[in-house]
């Protein structure tokens, strides 16, 4: 499995289905930007590195989950998990390494 689906299905498993108060709880207030549907949050690591984490609601629930993954402030790929129909995992990357 790859790394980044690695990633976003341990967020999956942790929050798919949490209500908004329980996201706020955990992660705390939401990033600028954010309404509601959307909320965003960073994540940085070591201090060039840094995931941008969507979660998306409807009916106050958590349905679908992205990770966009940056690198010095430019986005090098999308990680995404679509819950409506067959749940999936996509990867969508911007760059790809040689």
């Amino acid at each position: 499995m790859d790394k980044q689906i690695r990633k976003l299905k341990k967020i999956v498993r942790l929050h798919i289905s949490q209500k908004k108060e329980d996201i706020r709880k955990i992660w705390g207030e939401p990033a600028k930007g954010s309404d509601e549907e959307f909320w965003f949050y960073s994540r940085y690591c070591w201090g060039i590195f840094r995931d941008e984490i969507a979660f998306i609601f409807e009916s106050d629930k958590v349905v679908d989950i992205t990770i966009t993954e940056c690198f010095l402030w430019m986005e090098y790929g999308n990680i995404f998990y679509y819950e409506y129909g067959t749940p999936e995992y996509k990867v969508f990357k911007f760059y790809e390494r040689e």
